[in-house]
């Protein structure tokens, strides 16, 4: 191994403990201070003092983003690096319909399991499921990110959580198994590009994104779903990036590396896939 390569490895893995050990620090920072002390968390920080206008605009913006991606991608179209509208090239064959039913199924069951341990009761519980999400984005594309959208549907069905919220959280999930599948050039977690892409754009700002896209929808139909704003964007919105950020960036390189060659051995990589 040439001394580049070794010291990109290096380097890569140093982010990967730092991003995994802020988030630690988070959980610790979280468990110390006690959850009804969220208003003193160090991850709601900035959405208090930056405040609620700010944290709606911006949330506003990318929810009409996420939106739009969403239906343009059902619909059989993308955007590719150019910035140009294109076919997506997803088949819909019977292998692509069947992997988003069956990462449907894993990732609502996966969920459901510890949805008797709510945090804001009727809106999220503790959700170590989230580390498949980003996984079937990256290894399946976009019937694995379909597959998630409506495995967490089926999780808020079981565990009683199913509200007019949920449609927020459908496409929010969609979006953070999307963001690493589009957004990064290697999944196959074994180089450094790889283990680096991931951490930007799986672990850090697929977590934001679905905390921003949810706490949008939550706060435009607050006098129907009845959650204080203020609630919202210091509470919810800080604890779903953590809730995410803490598995995304711990337990899903692990499973990515271990599931990378079996899926892509047996042609499921969506990149093989579409050819």
């Amino acid at each position: 191994m040439s001394e580049k390569k070794t010291g990109l490895w290096v380097v890569s893995i140093i982010i990967g403990i730092l991003f995994a050990a802020f988030f630690i620090y988070v959980a610790y920072d979280i468990v110390t201070k006690g959850l009804s002390n969220w208003s003193q968390w160090i991850i709601s920080a900035p959405f208090i003092s930056l405040g609620r206008d700010f944290w709606f605009t911006v949330s506003g913006i990318l929810w009409v983003i996420g939106t739009v991606i969403f239906f343009m991608e059902m619909a059989g179209y993308t955007i590719n690096r150019h910035f140009r509208i294109v076919k997506n090239n997803v088949k819909w064959d019977a292998v692509d319909v069947t992997v988003t039913a069956l990462s449907a199924a894993i990732y609502g069951g996966s969920l459901a399991a510890t949805g008797g341990i709510p945090i804001i009761p009727g809106f999220t519980w503790l959700r170590p499921g989230n580390s498949l999400a980003p996984l079937f984005g990256m290894l399946f594309g976009v019937p694995g990110a379909l597959g998630t959208a409506i495995g967490n549907f089926i999780a808020d069905a079981l565990t009683g959580y199913l509200s007019i919220g949920s449609i927020g959280g459908f496409i929010g999930n969609f979006m953070i198994a999307y963001i690493p599948y589009k957004l990064m050039k290697d999944h196959s977690f074994r180089t450094p590009r790889s283990i680096i892409e991931y951490y930007i754009w799986g672990a850090v700002v697929g977590s934001v994104y679905v905390a921003l896209y949810i706490s949008w929808w939550l706060d435009a139909l607050e006098p129907v779903i009845g959650l204080p704003r203020t609630l919202i964007w210091g509470w919810f919105a800080p604890w779903v990036i953590f809730n995410d950020a803490i598995v995304t960036s711990t337990i899903t390189p692990i499973l990515g590396f271990l599931l990378y060659p079996p899926i892509k051995m047996r042609g499921l990589y969506w990149k093989d896939r579409i050819g």
